[in-house]
């Protein structure tokens, strides 16, 4: 259990719990131990009354935590965090609208947000292609590449040639696909 000694982080819970208070059932509270008057007079007490009682230290305010739950939570912030970083690398890297929304669900507006953000301005029109050999080279990485994931195709088929825009490497791959 975790102490918590700033009255600030106190007055909040304290509000939190006398907010609650007005939800739970009188024999909840006492089937917990908890005695009934002190939890009427908890109720009662005025913003400026909780004030006070929070910066008092005769009694202490603990927190436990879900450990297991904390840790889920923690890979989730991480699995977003991941995500979100991949997300901006395809948008610098020049990455099509309808890859972007395939792979991240992001709007077309969306899109073009994020690129003023990031800086990754591109140009209207036509992409201009890889001679022959270069596009070759291209189908083959992508055609060696195993991994199941979509994104992680492209990140890899990038990673293998950075001077190409993933747009241009998407539109290749899609012309040799289309032959086949």
């Amino acid at each position: 259990m975790l102490e918590l000694f700033d009255p600030h982080v106190r007055l909040v819970v304290l509000n939190h719990i006398a907010a609650r208070l007005t939800e739970v059932a009188p024999q909840d509270l006492t089937g917990n131990g908890i005695d009934g008057s002190q939890w009427s007079s908890l109720r009662r007490l005025n913003a400026l009354d909780l004030s006070r009682l929070a910066s008092t230290r005769c009694f202490s305010i603990k927190v436990s935590l879900d450990l297991n739950g904390l840790q889920a939570g923690l890979r989730t912030v991480d699995l977003i965090n991941e995500s979100n970083a991949l997300e901006n690398y395809f948008i610098r890297n020049g990455a099509s609208v309808s890859l972007l929304e395939t792979l991240f669900k992001v709007s077309r507006m969306d899109t073009f947000k994020r690129r003023i953000e990031l800086g990754s301005h591109q140009r209207p029109g036509r992409l201009a292609l890889p001679d022959r050999r270069i596009r070759a080279r291209i189908f083959r990485v992508w055609h060696g590449l195993s991994d199941p994931s979509l994104r992680a195709r492209y990140l890899h088929l990038h990673q293998a040639f950075p001077h190409l825009s993933i747009a241009v490497l998407e539109t290749v791959i899609r012309q040799y696909e289309a032959q086949a």
